[in-house]
């Protein structure tokens, strides 16, 4: 099982996990399929990138029995807020994640 990540984002301390049903998600809102995600580093947009931390959210609230109620567009003024070191840290948990 992969190790849930918890980063200071949106003012609280959040879970982040990126998973199968993460990945499934975020295939249905980027409309990239499986095989595009061994390439996602190489030219992801930042609507894909921030979609991408919000599956990671929204299933790490899930592991934890947690409420996510949150929109893509909060976590992009998160990362407004929290600046682009929170964005890099959330990358970098997918990172660990899928290269496991």
């Amino acid at each position: 099982m992969k190790e849930l990540k918890t980063i200071a984002i949106g003012g609280e301390l959040r879970p982040l996990h990126f998973g199968f049903s993460a990945l499934s998600q975020w295939c249905d809102i980027s409309g990239l399929g499986l095989n595009d995600l061994g390439t996602i580093g190489e030219n992801l947009s930042l609507s894909n990138a921030i979609s991408l931390i919000y599956v990671g959210l929204k299933h790490g609230a899930r592991k934890q029995n947690e409420n996510f109620n949150y929109t893509v567009d909060d976590i992009g003024d998160w990362i407004d807020e929290d600046g682009m070191e929170v964005f890099n840290e959330c990358m970098e948990v997918f990172t660990q994640q899928m290269g496991k």
